[in-house]
């Protein structure tokens, strides 16, 4: 699927959840359970974001939508008992497709860090892939971080292969990483 088809698909599931939020006069945000757990949607507010987020029992668990303080959706992905699951993407100020991170599981492979020379296994894998603003791919392969961490931190590695592509989406390198 383009980029162009998937923002258009996501505007349409934007639109429809707030339309289906907006039906209910008896639909309340930001509740507690009776453990004094978060639980349903919460929206939270903050200087630069505001996000929409389903709890279950205080754990993220549902869609996950995060938009500029002006409107704009920048991120839209899915958790599952508190992890990220499905595909997540992210969105430049224009609305072009920036990434997107899929296939997220518990990582076994081992890395060696460059700065020290410790070997190591990160917690988590998923696979990336970033865009040009074309919407043409730019890069892509398997990033790995550790937990608390997030894919698109600064603790997340490369690893396996990588390909490399111009604005074009020419392949023009492939790089291994281990």
């Amino acid at each position: 699927m383009d980029a162009k088809r998937i923002i258009m698909l996501l505007t349409f599931i934007v639109i429809s959840a707030n339309m289906f939020s907006q039906v209910s006069g008896s639909f309340k945000l930001n509740q507690f359970n009776e453990q004094g757990l978060k639980d349903g949607l919460w929206i939270e507010k903050s200087n630069v974001a505001i996000c929409e987020i389903y709890y279950d029992n205080g754990v993220e668990s549902g869609v996950f939508k995060q938009f500029s303080t002006d409107g704009r959706l920048q991120i839209f992905g899915e958790y599952k008992d508190g992890q990220r699951s499905g595909t997540w993407y992210f969105f430049e100020n224009d609305g072009s497709l920036v990434m997107v991170f899929k296939d997220f599981d518990k990582n076994t492979f081992s890395v060696t860090r460059e700065y020290d020379g410790v070997k190591y296994t990160p917690d988590y894998k998923c696979y990336f892939i970033s865009y040009h603003h074309n919407g043409k791919k730019e890069s892509e392969g398997i990033l790995l971080w550790p937990e608390g961490d997030y894919p698109e931190s600064d603790g997340s590695v490369e690893y396996g292969e990588w390909k490399y592509y111009d604005e074009t989406g020419k392949l023009t390198k492939t790089v291994v990483f281990k």
